[in-house]
């Protein structure tokens, strides 16, 4: 009893550490294997800029066993996460096409150096179901199946609903900043990224900074980065286009304003009837019978500095400046 615990705990120790060695384990099926070649082969996702073309650079292979079982180690792997690809190949080249249409022969997932993750044996599929303890790679296989309901686009195709839906997912869901990005490009090649950033541009904005302040590769968000620069761009520049119409539809309509101001006193000054007092009255028609302003002064009994003030009210509510104005306005 003792010799069986002793050497179970052995190949526990033993197991434990083989698994601590390697990233990457699991099983492949492949109920033909004459058609395929007894490797797997691993390789590193580089993006470019456009987040749209990528290269595969080959970082492995591993030997299939005879029970199928293949392994990666962790030198392997970045301390950062990355996207990688397990892939077997057909034997023959010939069959490689025709075989790509029928078999789905690779996996990608997420993963770094301190990570692992395992691939159970299917009955069904050559890579089957995989557990990973890298937080990345399992938002990224909840995003995919999220996106699974929308692989075959038909014309009743709700845009509004995917928008909503994906954009509440990516902002609430996912907290690894690298799948918020794949969650974003989706939308993008979707055509519904522009529309969601003129909603909720704070958002994209926060975002944006978040991952500047992140340990992740500018190269893997500059595509977001140029594509916000672009959106926001255009909304400057409309609302720039926007103000102007504004600022010119606003002077004219103050320059308008402003005529019809100018006119209104005009008229106003023509129709309004001038007020004179009595006395005034008095003085205006003995200028006009050409009355000096002694003369003025001694016929009503008042003093020439009192006929000058009431002169020059006189002028003032007439608005002229001098005898001849006033007996010209009066045609004498």
């Amino acid at each position: 009893m003792k010799n069986c615990i002793l050497s179970f705990i052995l190949l526990w120790i033993s197991n434990v550490s083989l698994f601590s060695q390697h990233a990457v384990t699991g099983y492949v099926n492949l109920d033909t294997s004459e058609n395929w070649e007894q490797k797997v082969y691993l390789t590193k996702i580089k993006l470019y800029n456009d987040n749209k073309t990528y290269d595969s650079i080959p970082i492995g292979t591993s030997t299939i066993n005879e029970k199928g079982f293949f392994t990666f180690g962790q030198e392997l792997f970045d301390s950062k996460n990355y996207i990688y690809k397990l892939h077997i190949n057909p034997i023959a080249v010939a069959k490689r096409k025709e075989l790509s249409h029928t078999v789905k022969a690779f996996k990608l997932f997420i993963l770094s150096k301190k990570d692992t993750i395992h691939f159970a044996k299917s009955d069904t599929e050559i890579f089957g179901t995989h557990a990973s303890n890298n937080i990345a790679n399992n938002e990224l296989q909840k995003l995919k199946k999220f996106e699974a309901r929308y692989e075959n686009l038909t014309s009743d195709f709700d845009t509004k609903k995917y928008l909503l839906e994906t954009r509440g997912y990516v902002k609430d869901s996912l907290q690894i900043l690298l799948v918020k990005l794949i969650g974003i490009k989706k939308l993008d090649e979707q055509n519904l990224l522009e529309k969601d950033v003129k909603s909720n541009p704070d958002y994209y904005l926060n975002l944006l900074i978040e991952l500047k302040s992140s340990d992740l590769d500018p190269a893997t968000y500059l595509y977001l980065e140029n594509k916000l620069a672009y959106i926001t761009k255009n909304i400057t520049d409309q609302k720039y286009k926007t103000s102007i119409w504004i600022n010119i539809f606003a002077a004219i309509v103050i320059c308008i304003l402003v005529l019809i101001l100018i006119r209104f006193k005009k008229k106003s000054k023509i129709n309004k009837p001038v007020l004179l007092s009595k006395q005034e009255k008095a003085i205006k028609t003995l200028i006009l019978s050409g009355k000096s302003n002694k003369e003025i002064a001694n016929e009503l009994f008042i003093s020439v500095s009192t006929v000058k003030t009431h002169i020059t009210n006189i002028y003032s509510k007439l608005n002229i400046a001098n005898r001849k104005e006033l007996m010209n306005k009066f045609e004498i």
